[in-house]
């Protein structure tokens, strides 16, 4: 059985984190690990059983019939919590929309537990309420959204959505190598994004062949076509090139650029983790 990690700290963030993982529970069967990270020189520790103990209950009222553990650990974020996510299906953690200058700094803690653990990491925003809405994904150029691709089908083939496809580009050299023409036509450049797309409609085909799929191709950067979309998704799947959060890694990347600013559920997704 699959494992779930949900980083829990008594907070509304995640509090929501902890129902979205409730609401995949309706379709999914998984063993759910709640982990409380505590700093072992400072800690209140009668407080965080406390809150372990909130959780716990509130985790059997919504899903009593998913094993879930409570565990407190101290160390350091978010290395504890990576360390104890590696190898698990899934990450889960909430995170305060709205805030760009605050979500900017905040972001690193999330962005960090999805690269180091390899798993996709759910990022789940104040407020949150179930939808059935699509589940998009953002389709790249290259091969990073690969994983995204399938993590997003199989999760809109379990929520029972539509999965929506979305491919953006914008004006540049053409993708088709040695072509002679040095300023490639509109027409042509669109016609190989269009490729693009139709490859991955066709390999979410072959693996979910009664998934409904509906496809955007926009001229635009992936940030703002994200977040356009965002508002008609139930959940919002990118990829990560696997750069790693150092300075000049994730920075300024579309990752960064969406959390904090969306209110809707995102999911980021290592391209190094085996989905299908």
């Amino acid at each position: 059985m699959e494992r779930v990690v949900l980083g829990f700290d008594g907070s509304a963030a995640s509090e929501a984190a902890l129902e979205w993982t409730a609401e995949r529970a309706r379709t999914e069967r998984f063993e759910l690990d709640i982990v409380l990270v505590t700093n072992m020189f400072i800690s209140d520790r009668a407080a965080a059983d406390r809150i372990l103990d909130a959780a716990s209950r509130r985790w059997r009222d919504l899903a009593p019939d998913v094993p879930a553990t409570a565990v407190r650990l101290d160390g350091l974020m978010p290395a504890t919590l990576t360390e104890v996510a590696r190898g698990a299906a899934l990450l889960v953690l909430g995170i305060e929309p709205g805030f760009r200058m605050r979500s900017a700094v905040s972001a690193w803690m999330p962005l960090r537990a999805a690269a180091r653990s390899g798993a996709p990491t759910v990022l789940v925003p104040t407020g949150w309420s179930a939808s059935d809405d699509p589940v998009t994904v953002g389709l790249d150029d290259d091969n990073s959204s690969a994983q995204a691709l399938l993590f997003a089908a199989r999760a809109a083939s379990f929520a029972g959505v539509p999965l929506r496809i979305l491919h953006s580009w914008l004006m540049g050299s053409s993708l088709l190598r040695g072509h002679a023409s040095a300023l490639p036509s509109t027409q042509r450049v669109a016609a190989e994004h269009e490729q693009i797309l139709d490859a991955a409609v066709a390999e979410v085909a072959r693996q979910y062949p009664r998934l409904p799929v509906v496809t955007e191709l926009v001229r635009d950067n992936p940030t703002s076509a994200l977040t356009r979309a965002a508002d008609r998704s139930s959940m919002v799947v990118i990829g990560t090139h696997g750069r790693g959060i150092a300075v000049g890694g994730l920075v300024g990347s579309i990752g960064l650029d969406l959390v904090g600013s969306l209110h809707r559920t995102i999911c980021v997704v290592p391209p190094t983790r085996v989905l299908a």
